[in-house]
């Protein structure tokens, strides 16, 4: 069937939504942790110099847009879309667009691999239908440059240290290194309070005896997060070891939402209203 035949509400849910201008739409394209080739580039600018009025978007979600497409050009803009490499993606109640930091593959302070998880992500769960929309966001640190607790779900990586006291000087390098102050000098050795450490791993590295190592990198799960009108960061679940754990929390967590939000409730209402220890204890 062609697109011009559909209606808004299914054409939205596709990435295709109405403008204010009469049989005008802003096409979104489908761009997973905000990655795009050169290659890909050009060719989404042909394309909105051919479909649009030349110019494109730049979203709040790592992703693009293409406006002022007509009704009647959807079905050829979505061919040409489709052959760069660059889909259009999805709006309305459905999982949407995964966000990501450049994590550990580009950041200094990176601890996961973001891009990694977050196309696992993708596959896994992109344009879902849901009762509400879906926002996905993995960081690769306590920064939280990709905002995982703004986010209905979010994935932030994370590093315990650990010391190797019995040849510790007590020079006091770590102390200065820590972001946290989270590493005192205790007599003559060096101590880390865990209640100030946010597992950032910024000390791995900063000892010159390489006294300091990684005790385990982990996922820290974040779920129930939003911005707009009532905005609310959202609850630590709990500290997965993988990838493969993380995503499956969250495939758990996609179907007891499918089950217990309402339509058009956001899942941190949907906590709020059910009470996050009783979900908490229904996922873990």
């Amino acid at each position: 069937m062609s697109l011009e035949k559909l209606d808004v509400a299914s054409l939205k849910k596709s990435g295709y939504m109405k403008q204010r201008q009469r049989d005008l739409f802003v096409v979104r394209l489908r761009m997973p942790c905000g990655n795009v080739t050169s290659e890909q580039l050009a060719g989404i600018s042909k394309i909105a110099e051919r479909y649009g009025t030349g110019y494109v978007h730049i979203t709040a979600r790592q992703g693009i847009q293409i406006p002022n497409v007509d009704i009647h050009n959807l079905d050829a803009i979505t061919k040409e879309l489709e052959d760069n490499g660059t889909p259009p993606g999805s709006c309305g109640p459905r999982v949407r667009n995964i966000i990501a930091c450049p994590g550990s593959q580009e950041c200094n302070y990176g601890v996961i691999d973001t891009y990694g998880l977050g196309l696992m992500l993708d596959r896994e769960f992109f344009g879902e239908d849901m009762p509400v929309k879906i926002k996905f966001a993995v960081t690769g640190c306590p920064n939280a440059c990709a905002k995982p607790q703004e986010n209905d779900f979010g994935v932030m990586g994370v590093l315990k240290p650990g010391l190797y006291t019995d040849d510790c000087t007590a020079c006091g390098t770590c102390t200065f290194m820590c972001p946290e102050k989270a590493f005192i000098i205790d007599g003559t050795k060096i101590k880390i309070l865990w209640d100030k450490c946010n597992l950032c791993g910024a000390c791995i590295g900063a000892c010159p005896s390489d006294l300091i190592y990684e005790e385990w990198k982990g996922y820290r799960i974040l779920v129930g997060g939003k911005i707009g009108k009532h905005p609310k960061l959202g609850h630590e679940l709990m500290i997965a070891k993988s990838p493969q754990e993380t995503v499956a929390l969250f495939r758990k967590m996609i179907d007891w939402s499918k089950k217990s939000t309402n339509v058009g409730e956001r899942f941190g209402d949907c906590l709020d209203r059910v009470g996050f220890d009783n979900f908490k204890k229904q996922i873990l």
